[in-house]
């Protein structure tokens, strides 16, 4: 069995690595048996290989590589307490169910506001190309919103977090991306109403109550349920519609928790 260490060892030796030359073409997905198709897990499950890890769930289909680490009791929440040589899985909707994840790499480091330093296949190197087919692989910044979760695998030595998480600081982080995603130009939302709006306000009453909905974009009773016991603690006229006077009030909330108020 190998160390997290190794892992990142042999996963830092393909950076730069660019598919050809036809689409989806490497070596990552001929030795899966999944060549010519996305090959972000794939990328995965070779590094862990080549590193000595042997065993781990394949991630070639990335819900069912997530699915796996759930089943195995190996899974840490996206806001737990992750760490280095990790299987980081994204849902760039916010999910955090395993069925919606997009994409998959490996964590390289915890940076001390919370976010994750990734080493991922078949990304782009910024966020102008595609991240779960981009054709390269590439160190990205990642912030926890957009992570479903993280699969552990079982090395022989596991290794503490590199950095003490100050979860204010993640708290705060997690505030301005709701912000700055664009939760203050939200239509007017209400039970059935769907996509991404509905996705911003499920983090904001997450992040501001606990809630611990699923970020699915669907708002339906548990989504209703969380909006009227939000409004009736703040006073505000509890029909469950998130139209102007609510949103400005969740506007308020995460801009104060932002600024550390």
């Amino acid at each position: 069995m190998a160390t997290p260490g190794d892992v990142l060892l042999q996963a830092r030796k393909h950076l730069g690595y660019v598919e050809g030359p036809r689409d989806n073409e490497t070596p990552f997905g001929a030795r899966t048996g999944y060549n010519f198709q996305p090959w972000c897990g794939s990328f995965v499950n070779c590094v862990l290989q080549d590193a000595g890890q042997l065993g781990e769930p394949s991630s070639v289909y990335t819900p069912s590589g997530a699915a796996s680490y759930r089943k195995l009791g190996r899974w840490i929440e996206r806001n737990g307490p992750a760490q280095p040589g990790d299987v980081v899985f994204f849902d760039w909707g916010g999910s955090t169910e395993s069925s919606r994840v997009d994409h998959v790499g490996l964590v390289e480091e915890i940076l001390p506001n919370g976010s994750v330093q990734t080493i991922e296949g078949n990304t782009s190197p910024t966020s102008s190309g595609s991240q779960s087919n981009g054709g390269g692989v590439y160190r990205r910044v990642r912030p926890r919103s957009v992570i479903a979760g993280f699969g552990r695998p079982a090395y022989s030595e596991q290794t503490a977090p590199q950095n003490p998480i100050d979860w204010n600081a993640v708290r705060r982080f997690v505030a301005a991306v709701i912000i700055n995603d664009g939760l203050g130009s939200i239509p007017t939302l209400k039970i059935g109403s769907r996509g991404r709006p509905v996705v911003l306000w499920q983090q904001a009453i997450n992040l501001v109550s606990g809630a611990k909905l699923v970020e699915d974009g669907d708002f339906g009773n548990s989504t209703l349920r969380k909006t009227i016991d939000f409004q009736k603690f703040f006073g505000l006229g509890a029909d469950g519609i998130v139209g102007p006077q609510t949103r400005s009030m969740m506007l308020l909330i995460l801009s104060k928790i932002r600024d550390g108020s």
